[in-house]
């Protein structure tokens, strides 16, 4: 018995180590919760924090008192603090804040455009390490000062930076998250493309800062700098060349001799890019399958008609072939940056010969010849046969 005792003794006493509770926990009501990071450029080369904070007691829906509606309330509030780097200028932040910093909701960091055209790694370094950082957070460059895109108040949701991660979940542009951004800044081509935030400009009935940011194009990498911008349809093609194409509406022209234009929604899009190296010659197929259904039908084509939706398909096909040529004269010709992945996939396959160019990747890069092979296919004519008021049934 005694053996016994003494084993049960032994077992247990690791156990009792175990259960030292929650000695360490921080009450929700003594944390700022932090819902975004913007970096910006200050004075003496020091760089300046903006936290947007979220307020627990505005998150409460508002009541409604008389049968009226209570005025809205600002649901977030911005704290701003320089120094000599990200580090410093977050630890100055934390002693003007009466709560702990919590980074557990952070899920947007803005880089401004002079922020990122001087380098991002440092940052981008801090961000990676700290312990607290998430790194499904999503990744942005703003159009002027980062702390603008945190400081107004939009309608719809409770905080601009609900507004941008909502926007990037949705696909409406390029969307990159902070693992994959470091993943692209030390893979093979150490390039990167991030989205561009933009605010929307104020309607004249609105309150002050009663706006949103919002997407429309994006910045292009060299290592860690930015050194161009991509149009709206630029970044399209772009997408459409990484597979990053979701479901979207595509507007195109008929072919001539036709009038009119053919929208299609939703399209749905693979790609696959396939290297081919022959007497060192570096070639890569873009193999596009897409397909759509027709929304709208302006023209006298009827898509009942074989011949008539075999003249459709020609316009579905010319207008991808366009948006994928408009992306790579950008990329390839006029700013000479990988941001297409064409690196790994010529890693991947033939490796000898990468480690012979590896180095000098971007002298080779502009000198790779593209193939396109695209099928498109409209799936579905709608619910009517011919344009305007000339309708049939089906």
């Amino acid at each position: 018995m005694k053996k016994a005792w003494i084993l049960k003794a032994v077992i247990s006493f690791p156990l009792l180590l175990l259960l030292g509770g929650c000695w360490d926990r921080i009450e929700l009501d003594d944390m700022a919760l932090i819902s975004a990071l913007a970096f910006d450029e200050a004075e003496n080369n020091e760089v300046r924090a903006t936290v947007q904070v979220i307020l627990p007691q505005a998150q409460i829906g508002s009541g409604t008192s008389g049968g009226g509606t209570s005025p809205a309330v600002a649901k977030t509030t911005v704290q701003s603090e320089t120094g000599i780097d990200i580090a410093d200028a977050l630890s100055k932040l934390q002693r003007e804040l009466s709560r702990d910093m919590f980074w557990g909701q952070c899920r947007i960091f803005i880089f401004s455009e002079a922020v990122a055209k001087s380098g991002i790694r440092q940052h981008l370094d801090y961000l990676v390490r700290f312990p607290e950082s998430r790194e499904r957070a999503y990744m942005f460059v703003s159009k002027g000062e980062a702390s603008k895109a945190l400081e107004v108040f939009p309608k719809l949701e409770n905080s601009s930076a609900e507004v941008l991660r909502r926007l990037a979940d949705l696909h409406i542009g390029i969307r990159v998250t902070l693992h994959q951004l470091s993943l692209m800044l030390n893979g093979e081509s150490q390039a990167a493309i991030l989205p561009m935030v933009h605010i929307l400009p104020e309607k004249e009935s609105a309150k002050p800062l009663e706006t949103i940011p919002y997407l429309m194009g994006s910045a292009i990498f060299r290592k860690d700098r930015m050194i161009g911008e991509l149009s709206e349809g630029d970044t399209r093609g772009v997408m459409w060349l990484r597979d990053e194409i979701k479901e979207y509406t595509v507007v195109f022209k008929a072919p001539e001799p036709e009038q009119g234009i053919i929208a299609l929604k939703p399209v749905w899009a693979n790609i696959k890019l396939i290297p081919k190296i022959e007497d060192d010659v570096w070639k890569i197929t873009v193999k596009v399958v897409t397909e759509g259904d027709i929304i709208k039908n302006s023209t006298s084509l009827n898509p009942m008609d074989p011949s008539s939706l075999q003249a459709m398909n020609r316009g579905f096909k010319n207008d991808v072939y366009e948006r994928i040529k408009v992306a790579l004269d950008k990329t390839q010709r006029e700013y000479k940056i990988d941001i297409l992945d064409f690196a790994r996939e010529f890693h991947r396959k033939y490796p000898k010969q990468w480690e012979k160019v590896k180095d000098n990747w971007e002298e080779r890069f502009p000198e790779v010849q593209i193939i396109t092979d695209i099928e498109t296919k409209i799936l579905r004519p709608g619910l009517i046969s011919s344009s305007q008021g000339d309708v049939k049934m089906k």
